[in-house]
């Protein structure tokens, strides 16, 4: 798979991902607002970029899912395009397991990476 970097510090492949976690993510209070295509990815809230890789280093979704809707079971591949993620804070959100990743991972993180 070929990476490419959109040039102002944000991967597209990591764009590309975290736009489609936004689907799993119901998002009730609005907090993934400019999660957007046509927006710098950097910049969206609960993101935090490397300044000279441009790729993803922490991602904050604490608190994004409301508990009303019951509990989640994580797929954990939805975060394998992230290759240089350090933190990744899911607290808060009703996470009772993990589901069994349908595709391939090329990538995983330890399990410290995870804050649930």
């Amino acid at each position: 798979m070929m990476l490419v970097s959109l040039g102002e510090g944000c991967w597209e492949e990591e764009k590309t991902a975290l736009l489609q976690l936004k689907h799993f993510l119901p998002d009730p209070y609005g907090l993934l607002y400019n999660w957007v295509e046509n927006s710098e990815c950097c910049r969206w809230e609960m993101v935090e970029c490397d300044n000279i890789t441009g790729r993803f280093i922490a991602l904050d979704l604490s608190s994004i899912r409301n508990w009303k809707l019951g509990e989640w079971y994580l797929n954990a591949s939805l975060f394998s395009p992230f290759q240089q993620l350090q933190s990744l804070d899911l607290s808060f959100n009703n996470i009772s397991g993990c589901i069994e990743n349908e595709g391939q991972l090329s990538y995983s993180l330890p399990l410290y990476y995870f804050y649930i």
